[in-house]
């Protein structure tokens, strides 16, 4: 027999993992054209090796670890009970690690900035299109609905 109540949240998170990371990606593509407009060099030094960020680039970090974040929503659907706290949580904690990176890495203080502001944009993107929906899929699933 299978569980289909506990297939529907990851049924309706799926279906937002992308929307989710195409947001994140367009968001990011709009601040980066506005940090590079502004002056930002997105140079970087990453284990000793200097690079430039392009915007190419940075949409298409922000498309995957978007990517992973929704699949981390579909487990955490899955497997708890507060998912939406729980969610947060764990992006916040993310969030937080990744905000290291331009610290260390860009040396222009409107790049280490521009960075900081794109990390922050990708994850308020999939936030605000995951975690509002994230306890209604799964209250659906428990009353047997979609």
């Amino acid at each position: 027999m299978t569980d289909t109540a506990s297939t529907r949240p990851t049924a309706a998170i799926a279906r937002l993992v992308i929307p989710a990371a195409l947001a994140a990606a367009v968001a990011v593509l709009v601040g980066y054209l506005i940090f590079d407009a502004a002056g930002a060099d997105f140079d970087v030094t990453m284990s000793g090796t200097e690079s430039t960020v392009t915007a190419v680039q940075a949409c298409l970090a922000a498309f995957l670890v978007s990517l992973v974040g929704g699949t981390v929503a579909l487990l955490i659907a899955r497997r708890t009970a507060q998912p939406t706290r729980t969610f947060a949580a764990i992006v916040t904690v993310a969030v937080v690690l990744l905000l290291v990176g331009p610290l260390v890495g860009a040396d222009q203080a409107l790049t280490v900035v521009a960075l900081e502001v794109l990390h922050l944009l990708a994850a308020a993107a999939v936030l605000l299109v995951v975690l509002p929906r994230i306890d209604t899929t799964t209250a659906a699933a428990a009353r047997g609905g979609r």
